[in-house]
């Protein structure tokens, strides 16, 4: 199928009703969560369609509609967005069953035009040989009907292609509510930044003076309710602004600070910069604006785990959103990459033909400054005049990597690492104070300011609840059992706030600095496993030597050979440990990302826990296909991610059980990896609370399975999260009691 996910094939039947010049689109969903009872609802008040412009258009892959002329609509002279009957394929992707009815505008076609009515039932289609199979036409029906003043198209979707999880649901919805691009990042409010900017407003769309704009309406379960961007723009510390223009084969940028950055240092100034004639092989035009935040304080808890899954710079083409860039886990520009391996030099302005002049002498440690992917919101604006040479993959997600794609991102990266050169100038003094205060802080052994204040908040939420869950015990005893139960709510929420700081405080840069120290050690402890492993296989070829001479009576070699066999139980569990520590720190397993093959990953997890398993009588079964692969991920995380599940498994399963692994492959590139186990079952309904650090449902403490701190999970969650992938329990099948599904996307 030509769509991939079911947030592209929404998009692109928003895009059929932009084309047809609606100002307006209503995207709603209801009952998502179950494949027979979900519908999703897409109504416009568009051009509509009459019964040729359905079928010629709508019906027919590869139609020449949208080819015709200049490939502009009608009214409003938009350029066109839609792929060639992409639509029609959309509404095959997300459900079984489509309902149409189309009102025709009767000054585009005539008053004499007859509005169209049309069902599909792609089941029936699919068990058609031919399309000239009788039951065709039950198939598809398509009749007129009376026309109406209502112009506009409406397409229902009923008997999903299968149910939403929560999980998925999410997701879907995340990528649907930016689709479009943030007011705030259209026009910047004037609390914001008060001084003339590179532009009033970017070019997002190629159309006409008359064009009203165009709004996506969210309803039923895709209506998120308030979003945060108003918060990103008040935590902004400075404003990154890209025009580049393929007339001139000039770029423009402009670096500006804020009015909250101002307020802390009043002598901040803008800074521009032109690159003439740029070392690319393709300039398009097109504007950019980008919103950097340099820190979290100030920003309320209840908002940073939406500004995490909200950050990142998004392409948008002709005023919508290309996937995946700017998703969680996606890194097209290459700022995390370039975090992680702590660069000290910004490499993308090494060879750009810029005048830096007044920053002073070059500082090789501007690198250490640059900030992560999560620092940055941001868009670049595409229009298809602008950027003609750039092609789109068929299935709609993402640009070819052509030379000229690459041209782009070398572009907007020039820039990004403009922002860091030049906060690193701005910041100078600053930087020069946090170095002489961690001076002093070592010196005291004083702590860090912003996570102590992390730590009381997290401490007062717990006390507040303690107290809450005191009042609403004696308002219960008391019969009131109203105000019990408003406390009670009012409890659990301050728990939640809690929870949630907690894990800021786990997942802080104390513990990767810890995670550090400990990676720094484990490569000369996996050379002296390796030698020790020599250093065994040498003693028991020794004393096999000697228990094969005739030196030794039989009473003698009975027993060396139980000393043998003890020393050869104990070489392979050396081999199991360093084969293990090998695939997961060794250069070749974090240096480059490519596809693995799970099958392989998952047994290489299997042999670090395979002897505990046997000491258990727990039966592993790995039936993950031998061709699957996951996306481009480093080895060593895949490996991380198997061992944690299994000795989980193991863990659960206590003794004379088994674990079983599964995957499977789903039409639009999903990989599915499903873990049961015989062991405890889980409660699905509180299942998301295993996935919190600390969470562990044994103290058991195991030389190979470890003690059961209820890290595991999170960790892998952690990583998964990294690439896009998701994790989450599920119903078990058979005799299992317990199953985790991973969904590599």
């Amino acid at each position: 199928m030509l769509v991939g996910r079911d947030s592209t094939a929404l998009v692109e039947l928003i895009k059929n009703s932009y084309d047809a010049d609606a100002t307006e689109v209503t995207i709603y969903g209801e009952n998502l969560g179950s494949a027979t009872r979900g519908r999703i609802l897409i109504s416009d008040n568009g051009l509509g369609m009459t019964l040729e412009t359905f079928e010629k258009g709508f019906l027919t892959i590869a139609s020449r509609i949208k080819e015709e002329g200049d490939r502009r609509s009608p009214y409003f002279d938009r350029r066109y967005t839609g792929a060639k009957g992409v639509g029609r394929l959309a509404a095959q992707k997300l459900a079984w069953n489509l309902w149409l009815t189309s009102y025709p505008n009767v000054e585009h076609y005539g008053k004499d035009s007859d509005a169209v009515e049309a069902t599909i039932d792609w089941r029936k289609i699919d068990q058609c040989e031919t399309l000239d199979d009788d039951r065709i036409d039950t198939a598809i029906v398509v009749d007129p009907m009376q026309n109406s003043e209502d112009e506009g198209t409406e397409i229902e979707l009923t008997n999903l292609r299968g149910k939403w999880t929560a999980s998925e649901r999410t997701r879907v919805i995340r990528e649907v509510t930016t689709f479009q691009p943030p007011e705030v990042l259209l026009e910047i409010p004037e609390r914001v930044c008060d001084v003339k900017l590179l532009f009033d407003e970017p070019l997002i769309r190629d159309v006409g003076e008359e064009d009203p704009g165009f709004r996506i309406k969210l309803e039923g379960e895709f209506d998120v309710g308030d979003e945060y961007w108003g918060v990103v723009a008040s935590a902004a510390d400075w404003i990154l602004e890209i025009d580049s223009d393929n007339d001139s084969n000039s770029i423009s940028y402009l670096m500006t600070p804020t009015r909250s950055y101002q307020k802390r240092f009043p002598n901040a100034d803008q800074h521009e910069f032109i690159w003439e004639d740029p070392l690319v092989e393709y300039v398009p035009s097109f504007h950019s604006r980008i919103l950097i935040r340099e820190g979290a304080k100030g920003i309320k808890s209840q908002h940073r785990q939406w500004l995490a899954s909200s950050a990142g710079v998004r392409i948008y083409m002709e005023g919508f959103r290309v996937l995946p860039y700017g998703d969680s886990g996606d890194d097209w520009l290459e700022i995390d990459k370039d975090y992680s391996q702590r660069r000290r030099t910004l490499r993308f302005l090494s060879d750009a033909d810029l005048d830096l002049t007044k920053f002073g002498d070059e500082d090789d440690d501007f690198g250490l400054t640059a900030l992560r992917n999560s620092s940055y919101f941001g868009a670049v604006f595409l229009t298809n005049n602008g950027s003609s040479e750039l092609d789109m993959l068929v299935n709609r997600e993402g640009f070819l990597p052509t030379s000229e794609f690459m041209s782009l991102q070398r572009i907007v990266r020039v820039g990004i690492d403009l922002s860091v050169r030049t906060r690193a100038f701005e910041n100078a003094d600053e930087r020069q104070q946090r170095r002489e205060t961690r001076k002093e802080s070592k010196s005291t052994g004083a702590k860090d300011p912003e996570r102590m204040n992390i730590r009381e908040d997290a401490e007062t939420a717990a006390k507040h609840a303690a107290e809450l869950a005191k009042k609403a015990r004696i308002a219960a005893s008391a019969g009131d059992h109203k105000t019990a139960e408003q406390l009670i709510k009012n409890a659990g929420l301050e728990i939640a706030k809690s929870t949630s700081l907690a894990g800021e405080l786990v997942t802080d840069r104390s513990i990767m600095q810890v995670l550090a120290g400990v990676g720094l050690q484990m490569a000369a402890f996996v050379h002296e496993m390796n030698a020790l492993l020599g250093m065994a296989s040498a003693v028991e070829a020794s004393i096999q030597a000697i228990r094969d001479s005739r030196l030794l009576d039989n009473s003698s070699r009975k027993r060396l050979a139980k000393v043998e066999q003890n020393l050869a139980d104990l070489r392979r569990v050396i081999e199991r440990q360093a084969s293990y520590l090998k695939d997961v720190t060794s250069p070749d397993s974090r240096r480059r990302r490519s596809r693995q093959n799970l099958m392989d990953r998952f047994s290489a997890a299997q042999r670090l826990v395979q002897r505990a398993a046997d000491k258990r009588k727990i039966e592993i079964v790995n039936k993950i296909p031998s061709d699957l692969k996951s996306p481009p991920v480093f080895p060593a995380e895949i490996t991380v991610v198997f061992s944690n599940l299994l000795s989980n498994a193991i863990k659960a399963c206590k003794r004379n059980g088994k674990v079983l692994a599964k995957g499977r492959g789903k039409p639009d590139g999903t990989v599915l990896i499903t873990i049961q186990n015989t062991g405890k079952r889980i409660n699905l309904g509180t299942a998301e609370k295993w996935f919190l650090p600390f969470k562990s449902t044994t103290i058991e403490a195991d030389p190979v399975l470890g003690q059961g701190m209820g890290m595991g999970l999170p960790i892998v969650r952690n990583i998964l999260e990294e690439y896009g992938a998701t994790i989450h329990f599920l119903k078990p099948t058979g005799n299992f009691s317990t199953a985790i599904e991973i969904a590599f996307k």
